[in-house]
């Protein structure tokens, strides 16, 4: 039995995922929530297999949540189900370790496969979803395995704690400097790669095994 915990803001949507999910007599939805902050809680609280998950919600939004869930239960897999298909959210949502990345249109029978493909070990990404982290990865493809000759020491380890979620204000407490050093290492880095965001960066040092 696959015992899962879904969280979405909107009553009566999540109401009718975990009436159409019990329809399974393997999946089980042992607790709901309305927003990130109950997600981690009921985590805690209920040990789920599965986190079904939407991103946008009050208090706390889905991506954060995720990766929260990962640090302290990295046993509990993250489905992240939502409408929105934002590229920074996706690649965000997988830099924290999510399991999947599915949007709403799913039919009802897809989502039940997704779920318990899910629970025996794959990641599970929608084609659109795909399509849009594969033009993503391509357009950061050039600097890959040369990473040493245009970042040094102190920024390759700054790119580490971005690609970690940290805060400019976590990695100068850290590394012992002071946020404003911190955020100039940064710009100067996103100047380096000739990004626009730490997300960026953060997908950067995975391509490049930097972490």
């Amino acid at each position: 039995m696959i015992r899962l915990i879904l969280v979405d803001d909107q009553l009566l949507l999540r109401e009718s995922i975990a009436y159409l999910l019990e329809n399974d007599e393997a999946i089980e939805v042992v607790g709901m929530g309305e927003n990130g902050d109950e997600a981690v809680k009921l985590c805690e609280t209920l040990n789920p297999d599965i986190v079904l998950m939407d991103i946008e919600m009050p208090t706390m939004d889905g991506v954060t949540a995720t990766k929260i869930i990962k640090q302290k239960y990295p046993h509990i897999k993250v489905v992240i189900l939502t409408t929105f298909e934002n590229p920074d959210n996706i690649m965000e949502s997988f830099v924290n370790n999510a399991d999947g990345y599915i949007v709403k249109n799913i039919s009802h029978k897809d989502l039940t496969r997704s779920i318990k493909c899910i629970y025996n070990g794959l990641t599970v990404i929608h084609e659109s979803v795909k399509k849009i982290m594969v033009d993503r990865f391509k357009g950061l493809s050039n600097y890959k395995s040369q990473y040493q000759d245009i970042l040094n020491e102190r920024e390759i380890e700054i790119v580490k704690y971005i690609a970690a979620g940290y805060s400019n204000k976590e990695i100068g407490a850290l590394m012992s400097f002071s946020q404003g050093t911190i955020k100039n290492n940064v710009s100067k880095i996103l100047e380096k790669l000739e990004y626009s965001d730490r997300m960026q960066i953060a997908i950067f040092a995975i391509e490049n095994g930097i972490v």
